[in-house]
C-alpha cells in the first residue's frame, strides 16, 4: 500500500491519527510505504519539468512519484479538508504523478490509466459538514479515474471543529468504526 500523506499540521493532524487507525486494522504482512508529502522537496512543475516530461525519459529521478504511484497495488491518500479542497502540497504531488506515457496515454482517441491499483482510499477529515460538496475527493477520484482507478473510496470525518470539546470524540468513534 502507498500512503500519500499530505497532513500539513504533521503529529497534531486529525487526518493523519485517523488514516494510522486505519493502517493499524491490515495485516501485518501488509507492505506500506509513506510518503510524507510535507518532508519532500515539491515544487511546482516549471518550464523546465515540462520539457523533462516531453522528452519522456521516465527513468529519470524526476519521475520517482509516477513510477512508484503507477507500480503501487493499492494507494491511501490521506489530506484534511482544507480551503474547499485540500492542501496545495497535494496538487503539487499529483501534478508529477500525472505524466503522459507513464501513468496514462491515450488510445483511439480515448484516455486509459496505467496504474496498476484496483483502489484508492481517502482520508480526510473537516472542521465543520460539507456532505457532497468535498471538491478535494471529487479531484481526486477524478485524477485517480484518469489514470485507471476506478473506486475510490471516501474515508471523510466532519464537524470536528463545530464543538471543540466533542473534536476528540468525534475522531475515536469514527476509528471505532473502520
Amino acid at each position: 500500500m502507498l500512503v500519500i500523506d499530505c497532513c500539513i499540521r504533521g503529529e497534531e493532524s486529525a487526518t493523519r491519527t485517523y488514516y494510522e487507525a486505519y493502517l493499524e486494522t491490515l495485516p501485518a504482512s501488509t507492505p506500506v510505504e509513506i510518503v510524507k508529502l510535507a518532508e519532500e522537496a515539491l515544487t511546482p512543475l516549471s518550464a523546465e519539468d515540462v520539457r523533462r516530461r516531453d522528452r519522456g525519459d521516465f527513468d529519470d529521478a524526476f519521475f520517482r512519484y509516477a513510477r512508484q504511484f503507477r507500480e503501487a497495488d493499492e494507494i491511501l491518500i490521506a489530506a484534511p479538508f482544507w480551503d474547499l479542497s485540500f492542501p496545495s502540497l497535494l496538487k503539487v504531488y499529483l501534478e508529477q504523478v500525472c505524466v503522459t506515457g507513464l501513468t496514462f496515454g491515450y488510445e483511439d482517441g480515448a484516455c486509459v490509466g496505467y496504474c496498476k491499483a484496483k483502489r484508492l482510499l481517502y482520508f480526510s477529515t473537516c472542521g465543520g459538514f460539507v456532505g457532497e460538496n468535498h471538491l478535494g475527493f471529487e479531484y481526486v477520484k477524478a485524477v485517480a479515474a484518469m489514470l485507471g482507478i476506478h473506486s475510490c473510496v471516501p474515508y471523510v470525518i466532519e464537524g470536528m471543529d463545530i464543538d471543540p470539546s466533542r473534536r476528540e470524540q468525534i475522531l475515536q468513534e469514527k476509528i471505532a468504526e473502520l
